[in-house]
């Protein structure tokens, strides 16, 4: 592992220029024999993990080793860092999160404590442990009651934002695009007429999200797309990917709001429905101009659109919108 001041490539050096501005901010570790590796890089497919930007391990002798993160240009038009930031802080406080010990919007990066072995992150199969989920909801629960981020947006806004960029920058879309939002919409109005809470969210709730602890506790991680919006967006992301079926998805609505409510379920697959399309719109804008090609962007786009697709041909979809 290269010490401060070895780095050869554009990587290595941005990560070096983060560290002394944490240094530089009074970040209180042993400067004399710091190492760092790239331990994280942006995978969009099978799972999604470190599209924003690139995870190094920072590693001083006598000192626990950190977490870097560096937020790469790619995606800055998508990420309010001032909110992520001040999300990872206050996620960290509540008991949710890794601790937050740097930040700076000037070089795109922060710096946690690293959730080392046997920390890990969790995966598909873990969201279906009964274990896993309950403490899932704890912390969202948790999560959910803290105060606003001060940053609220509706998920349907960010959707139509996604859709003027794709289109004045001539994004090809799915043949069935302009179908799949109409059915969206409909959402959008069934939920507007039926009311929301607002609270703090996490806002991108997938299993790459999570680790897992040597107890089986967990935290959540990367607070991109933090905002203050309805909980159920939440709980939409989550059950989309981790449960299929709606009697384990009950289970988790249950262990989240201490009932197995088939109108709260309906909400949240119907937010998860929502979610598919944004993220297959945010894909697909960003495997058009993307300078990092080796990113599957386009392959990750056009599988959260057929996911949300088949939701829609789904007897059940119409079902939903009565029900909530």
């Amino acid at each position: 592992m290269p010490r401060l001041g070895e780095g050869t490539s554009h990587s290595e050096q941005r990560a070096e220029a983060a560290i002394l501005g944490a240094l530089e901010d009074h970040l209180q570790i042993d400067r004399s024999h710091v190492v760092y590796t790239q331990i994280v890089g942006p995978v969009a497919s099978p799972m999604h993990s470190g599209i924003d930007g690139s995870g190094w391990r920072v590693i001083a002798p006598s000192d626990p080793s950190l977490f870097l993160k560096l937020y790469d240009d790619d995606t800055a038009e998508f990420l309010d860092l001032r909110t992520s930031f001040k999300a990872a802080a206050a996620a960290a406080s509540a008991g949710v999160a890794p601790k937050l010990l740097w930040s700076s919007e000037a070089h795109r990066a922060a710096m946690w404590e690293e959730k080392a072995e046997p920390w890990r992150t969790a995966t598909f199969d873990d969201s279906w442990n009964r274990a896993v989920f309950s403490q899932v909801a704890k912390n969202l629960r948790q999560l959910h009651g803290r105060s606003y981020l001060g940053r609220s947006r509706s998920v349907f806004q960010t959707l139509e934002s996604y859709v003027n960029i794709a289109r004045q920058r001539k994004v090809v879309l799915p043949v069935d695009f302009d179908w799949m939002l109409e059915n969206v919409l409909d959402i959008a109005r069934a939920i507007s007429a039926a009311g929301a809470d607002k609270c703090f969210c996490h806002g991108d709730l997938i299993a790459s999200n999570i680790m897992i602890g040597p107890a089986g506790n967990t935290v959540f991680v990367d607070w991109d797309e933090a905002f203050d919006g309805d909980p159920y967006w939440d709980l939409g992301m989550y059950i989309t990917e981790a449960f299929p079926f709606d009697e384990p998805a009950l289970a988790m609505i249950e262990a989240y709001a201490g009932r197995a409510d088939r109108k709260l379920l309906a909400r949240a697959r119907l937010y998860g429905i929502t979610g598919d399309l944004t993220w297959a719109l945010r894909s697909l804008i960003l495997a058009h101009q993307t300078r990092r090609t080796d990113v599957e962007h386009f392959k990750y786009g056009q599988w959260r659109a057929l996911r949300c697709r088949v939701a829609l041909h789904d007897p059940k979809f119409e079902q939903m919108l009565r029900l909530i």
